[in-house]
């Protein structure tokens, strides 16, 4: 699963080294748009609907690998 997050996540920043412990905004560079298209791509990958309300936990990806763990 986390090479599928790094696949889609890669798509959005030009950072390589994406890691678990990669905070998305710090350290990934990712806006708040590109965290909503991200989050729509899992629902596709993974067949899911990701509320709004959870999007604002995703710190990290360690938080959304946690989440698609939890709700795939």
């Amino acid at each position: 699963m986390l090479e599928q997050v790094k696949e889609i996540i890669g798509k959005f920043t030009e950072v390589e080294d994406i890691t678990p412990a990669s905070a998305l905004g710090a350290d990934l560079g990712l806006s708040s748009f590109d965290l909503v298209s991200i989050v729509a791509e899992f629902e596709d990958a993974f067949d899911l609907e990701v509320p709004d309300r959870d999007i604002t936990s995703f710190i990290t990806v360690g938080d959304i690998l946690d989440y698609l763990e939890k709700n795939a």
